[in-house]
């Protein structure tokens, strides 16, 4: 898209926007409203009409022009003021909604998150399946989604292989053990499957000669008596666990550095009870010259955390799954929702949450991920899409039940029909098809990786 087109685009937005025309959600006739969208070539809105048919549908109307009634809209286009932000970017559009740090004078945009979707959004064009109708029209008998799955799990692991390859081919090279790969720091929103993934590239690693360890970062906490917060009031209820100061740096950096250099230290025992750190600690070393340290957790990304650590030998990840896939011309599949989805499914099957649980926890989540992880997302060696098209086909079935439980008094209840009206553009698929060594299993259980 020229810049031109966005200049008349951003000029007609504020045009209907100063009218204030009312949108209309209305019920139409299957025909009529399939009729208008194949007219008009809307293959995505389409698709999903013809996969998921019903006898009347329901569509947002604004001015004649129809869209599917997907998501809840505000009752009219003024609604829209402040007028959003569009910005050309790589011959598309983007529009920027809100800011919460107030007017948007520029647009930047993430590199990490564009390069993973350029791809996935070439995976799912190579396969023919670039909307949710698409992905409908797979069957579930025979071979046709099964194969769709394998697809996707192959170029997963693909994605493993290329990573493990390129850390060997660091250390290849490397003149001097300093200049090697010694640490690995794997970061990234819930539910992005670090887990799973840490576990698999673990095992690639072995079989190029690497023994890769694990050192957990959730017992290098500070004593309650050093937490900054707690100072100043004595309170422990004032103490936040994600922020990086609850952290004991200088420890972590100081059992890094030592493991390094071949020594054996001392892990210490957080007492979350407590708030104390139980006993002198746990010995801990690496079993060779060819071991390779696995740091995963929400400031693994996070430049002070390793700051102390010579920069050659940390490998930094970031994972997080990102799907390409159209609901229809005006929605795409978000990925907060797809890794609520997950989130939920998990927090369910595993620690036995609800889905208003999980509902009334995500805004605290979604803030922690703003502040201590998505600023650290461009600065790393290597980016992971950890997300797999079929994946709604598939967590439909688990979440669809829980939340349908939510209640109206309840204040997620807004949110879980939101999900809902997402889901009820999807057809359901069995679990069976997705495989044992799936990262996808991390969240729905059976998996050859789990750990719950």
């Amino acid at each position: 898209m020229r810049s031109t087109e966005v200049v008349a685009l951003d000029k007609a937005l504020g045009e209907l926007i100063n009218r204030n025309a009312p949108i209309e959600l209305v019920s139409l006739p299957y025909a009529e409203v399939l009729s208008y969208f194949e007219s008009h070539s809307m293959e995505s809105s389409a698709a999903i009409v013809k996969s998921r048919v019903r006898e009347f549908i329901d569509v947002h109307r604004i001015e004649g022009c129809l869209r599917l009634a997907v998501f809840p809209l505000v009752g009219s286009t003024g609604g829209l003021d402040p007028k959003p932000h569009l910005a050309a970017y790589q011959g598309g559009l983007v529009a920027v909604y809100y800011n919460p740090l107030g007017p948007l004078v520029q647009f930047t945009p993430s590199r990490t998150l564009m390069t993973s979707f350029k791809e996935q959004k070439q995976f799912g064009l190579a396969h023919g399946v670039t909307s949710i109708g698409a992905l409908n029209v797979l069957k579930n008998e025979g071979r046709e989604f099964q194969e769709f799955v394998l697809h996707c799990e192959f170029a997963q692991e693909a994605k493993l292989a290329h990573c493990a390859e390129r850390i060997r081919s660091i250390n290849n090279g490397a003149r001097t053990r300093v200049d090697a790969v010694g640490v690995i720091c794997i970061a990234g929103p819930t539910s992005s499957g670090k887990t799973t993934f840490a576990t698999k590239l673990s095992m690639y690693l072995a079989n190029a000669g690497y023994k890769a360890v694990p050192l957990s970062v959730d017992h290098y906490y500070l004593p309650l008596d050093r937490q900054p917060r707690y100072q100043i009031r004595g309170d422990r209820g004032d103490v936040d666990y994600d922020a990086i100061e609850s952290m004991d740096i200088p420890l972590v950096s100081e059992h890094v550095n030592a493991l390094l250099r071949g020594q054996t230290v001392m892990t210490p025992v957080y007492n979350m009870k407590t708030g104390f750190r139980d006993g002198p600690g746990k010995p801990f070393c690496l079993p060779g010259a060819n071991s390779i340290l696995v740091m995963e957790g929400i400031h693994s990304l996070n430049p002070t955390y390793t700051s102390m650590i010579t920069e050659t030998r940390v490998f930094k990840i970031y994972i997080s799954p990102l799907s390409a896939l159209q609901i229809d011309e005006t929605h795409a599949l978000r990925t907060t929702d797809h890794r609520l989805l997950r989130r939920m499914c998990r927090d369910y099957l595993f620690r036995g949450h609800s889905a208003s649980r999980t509902l009334s926890m995500w805004d605290k989540v979604r803030r922690g991920e703003h502040r201590w992880i998505f600023p650290h997302q461009d600065n790393v060696d290597w980016v992971v899409n950890s997300g797999c098209e079929y994946e709604l086909r598939i967590l439909k079935p688990l979440v669809e039940p829980l939340l349908a439980q939510v209640q109206p008094a309840d204040p997620c209840f807004r949110k879980a029909q939101s999900l809902l009206s997402l889901l009820s553009q999807v057809n359901a698929a069995p679990c069976h098809v997705v495989p044992s060594t799936s990262l996808v299993r991390e969240f729905i259980g059976d998996g050859a990786f789990d750990h719950h």
